[in-house]
């Protein structure tokens, strides 16, 4: 894989991830349609970016900035979730409590979701951004070092184990 196709996945895993949370701020509009529900899976493997990132993006499983990704990318559909479930959770006044009383404290925590979702896309996009100019400085050497060590077959799939039977 050339430094120019590695890029243009990235830069195309930015694009899906900016994609998913338009969706996301479309749904808590309240404008909600069977394209946008079935654009905004909620969990993290399931999303264009979370495919790739999971997927066809593992050889880049080395550097840290790939690395840095996958806290911020799981706690934002944490973060889609707990909201996705508030927003869905039938209301009910209590007791002491009255349902406007309730309605009110669901929409303060609903916001305070949104500015944590918020925050964590804005992480996730630095950090595609600094995984890009990472991927930029690297030499070609280095790239086809790298992609080579995530396709090797693991230990028992004709590979030579030899090796680490000479260490026991």
């Amino acid at each position: 894989m050339t430094k120019r196709e590695i890029i243009m996945q990235i830069r195309a895993s930015k694009s899906s991830h900016v994609r998913w949370k338009s969706y996301v701020q479309i749904a808590l509009r309240g404008i909600v349609t069977d394209k946008t529900q079935a654009s905004l899976p909620i969990v993290q493997t399931e999303c264009e970016f979370g495919q790739w990132y999971y997927g066809d993006g593992m050889f880049l499983s080395l550097l840290p900035n790939f690395q840095a990704l996958e806290e911020p990318h799981e706690m934002l559909h944490e973060m889609y979730i707990q909201i996705y479930t508030l927003q869905k959770a039938k209301l009910q006044g209590g007791f002491f409590t009255s349902k406007r009383r309730m309605l009110k404290m669901r929409k303060d925590e609903i916001s305070k979701l949104i500015a944590n979702l918020n925050d964590y896309s804005r992480i996730i996009l630095e950090t595609i951004r600094q995984l890009e100019v990472e991927v930029l400085q690297m030499t070609n050497d280095e790239i086809r070092e790298m992609y080579e060590m995530e396709t090797l077959p693991p230990l028992g799939e004709g590979s030579d184990s030899s090796l680490f039977r000479e260490i026991e």
